[in-house]
C-alpha cells in the first residue's frame, strides 16, 4: 500500500471488503460493510472522503485487473491486433476459416466484465457518497465534502463513458441522485443521451475547481485521500478537460457541432500535456506485493498470455520505420529472399527509426526487430514475409551445403535445435524446405518461447518485458499522448485548432510517447529477487536488457512530422490512429477499439491491424443474467444485443466486414 496513508487504509479496509466481490445487480445498493458516519468520525476522516478513496481503488477502474486484462489480451487482441497471436495467422496453427470471439470459453469474461463493474463496484461508493452528501444539511457540508462529491461526479462520468462505449445502452443514474438508495431505479439510456450528460458534468466540475480554495489543513487531508493525483487540483482539472476532449472526439461522427463547441470551450483550459500526465493507479499501490505477478496484477495476465505478445510488422516496419534488411540466395535454382537484420542500429541514432522500437519491443533470437503480420500465411508463397523472417535464421548455415551436417542449433545456449529427417539427410535439395517448415511448426506451437514472455529464443520480435512488467506502472486510463492526438485529429478534420496545429500535436504526441516508454523501461528496478518479483521463467538477459541510451525523440518526431505534412487528410487520420494504438498497445484495449469503430465511416475501412480470419466486433454483448434479474431492462436492451450491430457514435448502421465475412 505504497501511496495510501494510515487513515485512508483504515477506510479502505472497511469499504473494499464487501464491494470487491459483488457480481449481481441486486447487490448494488448494499452499504459497504455497513460503514457509517460514526465510524468515519472515529477515524478522523469524513465518510464522503472514505467513499472517494474507495472509488479510486475499485478493480479495473483506474487500475488493472487480472481477469479483465487477461480476456482483453486474449479476445481483444483478436479484434484489434495490437500484438500478433502468430498461431492464428499460419496454417500450422489452424485452418483459415472464419472465427469470432463470441463462441469460446472466454466470451463471458470478455463481453461482460465492464457491464458488471459499472453496475456494481464502479458505482457503489459514488451512490453512498451522494446519499451522505444529500442528507447533510447545506450549512454542515464542508468544503472538502463538496470537493469530493464534485470529483465523484467526474469519476461517475468516466465510468459511464467506458461502459457506454462498449454497450451503448446502460443503466444510468442521474448525477446528484443516490439511485436505488433513495428508491430511484437506474434507467437504460444510450450514447446519444449519456454523452451529453457526461460532457456537461465534466464542464461543471471544472468550473467548480477553477474557483476552489483549500486551507492548508484541507489540502493536507485531500492529499492523503487522493491516491491518483496526490491532492493536486491542477492535475484533476487537466484530467477532467482531457476527458471532455475524449468524449467530444468520440461523438464527432454524429454530433460534430458538439465536438466543435467543446473544443472552443477548452480554449485556455489546462489539459494533459506532460509525458507523465497519466490517470491511473499502479498495482503496487493497491495490491499486496506478494500477490501481484502470480495472482491479482495485470502482469499475471501478461505472463499467462505470453504467446499473444509477438510484435507486429505494422508497428515495427509500417509505423516505426524499422525496415528489414533484405538478402537473397539461389537455392535449388530458385531465388529465395530472407531478412538478415534491420536498420535499427543506424536508424535509432540518426532519427530515421522510432526510439520506441528499443523501448517497447525486444529483438528476436538473432537480434533483429522483425515482427509478424496479422494476415493469413498459408505457406503457399516461399517468399512470404514470415518465411523471409524465418529463413534469415538458417540460410547461411553450413547445413544447407555440407552433407555431413544434419543438425542445426540456435537460440540462447543452443536450446533450440532441428535434426533433419532421413530424406533431407540424404539430399541437400530437400533441406531448405525442411528447415523452413520445421521453424514454422515450432513458431505455431510457441515452442520457441514456450508461451512465456522474456525468452531469449523467440523466433520473431516480441513486446519487451521491462516496461510491461514495471510494477510501478500506473494503468493508463488516459494519457497526454491521447490528448495530443485528439487535438491533431480535430485540427485535420476542421473541428477547431487548440494550442497548435495538427502537425504540432502529432509531433508532440510522438515525443511524449517516446519519453513515457523510455522511462517505463529504464526505471524498472525489479528482478527475480525483489518484491514483487519478475517471473522466474524470464531470461535474465531480457530482464536486464535496458535501451543503450535515450535516443533523440525530437529528431525522429520531426522526420515523422515531415511525412505527416505530405499526407492527405485521411492518411493523416490513419497515422494519428496508428500512434494511438502504438502508444496504448497492450496496456489499454478499449481506447483504440473505440477509436477504430468510430473512424471506419470516415476512412472507409478499418484502421486497426485486423486478422484475416476473425470477425470484426462492433460492440460488447450483455450478460444473459439480466434477462432474469431485470426483465424490464432486458426488453430495452435485447433488440440491440448483437455484436454485429454498430453503436450510435460510429454513425453507421452497417457492420464492417473482414476478409472472410
Amino acid at each position: 500500500m505504497k501511496y495510501i496513508q494510515l487513515k485512508s487504509f483504515f477506510l479502505l479496509t472497511l469499504l473494499l471488503s464487501s464491494v470487491a466481490c459483488k457480481k449481481k445487480l441486486n447487490d448494488l445498493y448494499q452499504n459497504p460493510d455497513g460503514y457509517s458516519k460514526e465510524m468515519a468520525d472515529k477515524s478522523g476522516v469524513s465518510v464522503i472522503a472514505g467513499f472517494f478513496t474507495s472509488q479510486l481503488t475499485q478493480g479495473f477502474f483506474l487500475s488493472g485487473d487480472y481477469g479483465s486484462v487477461y480476456h482483453q489480451v486474449r479476445s481483444g487482441g483478436r479484434v484489434t491486433g495490437s500484438a500478433v497471436q502468430i498461431y492464428n495467422t499460419m496454417t500450422e496453427g489452424g485452418g483459415n476459416t472464419l472465427a469470432d470471439v463470441e463462441h469460446d470459453w472466454g466470451t463471458g469474461g470478455f463481453n461482460e466484465s465492464i457491464f458488471n463493474f459499472v453496475n456494481t463496484q464502479w458505482i457503489t461508493p459514488i451512490l453512498w457518497a451522494q446519499r451522505e452528501y444529500n442528507n447533510t444539511p447545506q450549512a454542515k457540508r464542508t468544503n472538502l465534502d463538496s470537493l469530493y462529491i464534485t470529483l465523484m461526479h467526474v469519476l461517475k462520468g468516466y465510468a459511464y463513458q467506458r461502459a457506454t462505449d462498449m454497450y451503448d445502452k446502460i443503466p444510468y443514474i442521474e448525477t446528484g441522485s443516490a439511485g436505488g438508495l433513495d428508491g430511484v431505479k437506474a434507467k437504460y439510456i444510450g450514447q446519444s443521451e449519456i454523452y451529453q450528460k457526461i460532457i456537461g458534468d465534466l464542464k461543471a466540475a471544472d468550473e467548480v475547481l477553477t474557483t476552489l480554495t483549500l486551507s492548508s489543513t484541507e489540502q493536507a487531508s485531500f492529499s492523503q485521500q487522493d491516491i491518483i493525483f496526490g491532492g493536486n487540483i491542477l492535475k484533476w482539472r487537466k484530467y477532467i478537460n482531457s476527458l471532455r476532449l475524449r468524449c467530444a472526439i468520440t461523438v464527432s461522427e454524429v454530433l460534430p457541432d458538439l465536438t466543435k463547441k467543446v473544443i472552443t470551450e477548452l480554449q485556455g483550459k489546462p489539459l494533459l500535456t506532460e509525458y507523465n500526465d497519466v490517470a491511473g493507479v499502479a498495482d503496487i499501490a493497491v495490491i499486496a506485493l506478494n500477490r501481484i505477478c502470480n495472482e491479482l496484477g495485470i502482469t499475471r495476465a501478461y505472463r499467462e498470455r505470453g504467446g499473444d505478445f509477438r510484435a507486429g510488422k505494422k508497428f515495427l516496419q509500417d509505423v516505426m520505420n524499422c525496415q528489414p534488411t533484405l538478402g537473397s540466395k539461389v537455392v535449388n535454382g530458385k531465388t529465395l529472399y530472407y531478412f538478415s537484420g534491420d536498420n535499427s542500429a543506424t536508424g535509432l541514432l540518426d532519427g530515421t527509426v522510432d526510439p520506441r522500437v528499443s523501448y517497447i519491443f525486444a529483438t528476436d533470437l538473432k537480434g533483429r526487430y522483425l515482427g509478424a503480420e496479422t494476415q493469413w500465411d498459408g505457406n503457399t508463397d516461399p517468399n512470404s514475409y514470415l518465411n523471409k523472417v524465418l529463413r534469415g535464421i538458417y540460410i547461411n548455415d553450413p547445413i544447407l551445403t555440407d552433407i555431413s551436417k544434419t543438425t542445426i542449433t540456435f537460440g540462447a545456449n543452443n536450446k533450440l535445435s532441428i535434426t533433419l529427417d532421413a530424406e533431407s539427410k540424404a539430399d541437400l535439395s530437400k533441406r531448405e524446405a525442411f528447415l523452413l517448415n520445421s521453424l514454422r511448426l515450432i513458431l505455431a506451437a510457441t515452442d520457441d518461447n514456450e508461451g512465456q514472455l522474456g525468452s531469449e529464443n523467440n523466433l520473431v520480435a516480441e513486446y519487451n518485458v521491462r516496461p510491461e512488467f514495471n510494477f510501478a506502472l500506473k494503468y493508463p486510463t488516459i494519457h497526454a499522448v491521447e490528448t495530443e492526438l485528439s487535438l491533431a485529429e480535430a485540427a485535420v478534420r476542421g473541428w477547431g485548432q487548440l494550442n497548435g496545429s495538427a502537425r504540432d500535436h502529432y509531433k508532440n504526441a510522438i515525443i511524449l510517447s517516446c519519453k513515457y516508454w523510455y522511462e517505463l523501461n529504464n526505471s524498472n528496478q525489479y528482478s527475480k529477487t525483489t518484491m514483487p518479483a519478475m517471473p522466474t521463467t524470464m531470461s535474465d538477459f531480457r530482464i536486464n536488457d535496458k535501451p543503450a541510451m535515450e535516443y533523440n525523440a525530437s529528431k525522429y518526431a520531426e522526420n515523422a512530422a515531415e511525412k505527416f505534412d505530405a499526407m492527405s487528410s485521411t492518411q493523416k487520420v490513419q497515422a494519428i490512429f496508428d500512434q494511438l494504438q502504438l502508444h496504448y498497445n497492450m496496456l489499454n484495449f478499449e481506447i483504440p477499439y473505440t477509436a477504430a469503430r468510430r473512424l471506419i465511416k470516415y476512412l472507409g475501412t478499418n484502421p486497426a491491424s485486423m486478422y484475416s480470419k476473425y470477425k470484426w466486433k462492433e460492440r460488447m454483448t450483455y450478460p444473459s443474467s439480466v434477462q432474469a434479474s431485470d426483465p424490464e431492462g432486458w426488453s430495452i436492451i435485447s433488440p440491440t444485443n448483437n455484436p454485429d450491430l454498430p453503436v450510435w457514435f460510429t454513425g453507421r448502421t452497417t457492420k464492417w466486414k473482414n476478409a472472410l465475412e
